[in-house]
């Protein structure tokens, strides 16, 4: 039987009425949201045993915010899996995407701008102490866009296939996983001022002159010019996605704090890139598309995702 976690009964008779779920099997879901129904045949006849799916807040209108979504997941192999391992993620969450509508992913697939969403690193719920990785049972991920859209095909996707693997950094092995729960966050209502965790490295870079030749360079908090791309950034993914610059174009970095340097493999290639809380002051906009869309570089391949404190 398909399970899900729920105690709504207008949904669950709903259900029961179309055809399309079992006894025993409930919704999440208070509220249409931009037209989107949880219970649905897909959602019913798709989903194996011991997923849900959860979504009861009264939202805002879509075109005022982004969108958020808690992915749970459950490892049911033994075997650690590799410290790096935001590139399988983002793999993982590309053919979850195609699965469901895959006129978007071609879309962002073939695009040579910028990537409209974020996700965290994995956060672990049951550590198990080992060597040569990270073992654990359970851990959960957030993944963020401006584009409602994509969300919500990216969880469609998620229902349709919730097996996935990742790498173990051994030749030949993976670690199997299933996703248990997939919850869509009510938005925020963010001001002129915020703290924000990151819970992905922000990564942010720039070119620099050496031996008369322009190269890439990885900054880090302390050089003043990380600050400088991390507005320039921010307001070019903006504008692109939006089609129109900022209004009153604002951001000021107040204070950072808990800097955590780190060093993350990419395909073949490392960046240096850096945990933190920020502190910061900007057009209400900008906050909200730091949150939405991730601070920033690289932000599809797992950087930059952001919390508010």
């Amino acid at each position: 039987m398909v399970a899900y976690s729920s105690d709504n009964e207008m949904y669950q008779n709903w259900g029961k009425a179309n055809g399309e779920v079992d006894d025993g099997v409930v919704f999440f879901c208070d509220v249409d949201y931009a037209g989107y129904h949880v219970a649905s045949g897909v959602c019913a006849k798709e989903c194996p045993e011991g997923v849900g799916f959860s979504k009861g807040i009264n939202y805002i209108e879509e075109s005022l915010c982004g969108m958020r979504a808690k992915i749970t997941v459950r490892k049911i192999s033994r075997v650690p899996i590799h410290f790096d391992y935001q590139y399988g993620i983002a793999s993982m969450l590309y053919a979850r995407l195609a699965a469901a509508n895959m006129r978007l992913a071609n879309e962002i697939h073939s695009h040579q701008g910028f990537k409209f969403y974020t996700f965290s690193n994995l956060v672990i719920e049951d550590w198990i102490p080992t060597k040569g990785g990270l073992n654990f049972t359970k851990a959960h991920f957030f993944i963020s866009s401006p584009d409602t859209e994509f969300i919500r095909s990216f969880t469609e996707g998620l229902l349709l296939e919730p097996e996935f693997f990742l790498g173990t950094g051994e030749r030949g092995m993976k670690a199997d996983f299933i996703i248990e729960r997939v919850e869509i966050l009510p938005p925020l209502v963010l001001s002129d001022s915020v703290v924000f965790r990151t819970l992905s490295p922000v990564y942010v870079k720039t070119q620099r002159n050496k031996d008369g030749q322009l190269v890439e360079v990885d900054l880090y908090p302390k050089d003043s010019k990380f600050y400088e791309n991390l507005h320039t950034n921010l307001v070019d993914r903006y504008t692109e996605f939006y089609g129109h610059g900022v209004e009153h174009d604002h951001f000021e970095v107040l204070d950072v704090s808990d800097v955590k340097p780190k060093r993350v493999s990419i395909g073949n290639s490392f960046r240096r890139c850096s945990l933190m809380k920020i502190t910061v002051e900007a057009s209400p906009e900008l906050i909200g598309f730091a949150y939405d869309a991730g601070l920033g570089e690289k932000n599809a391949m797992g950087f930059g995702c952001v919390d508010v404190v």
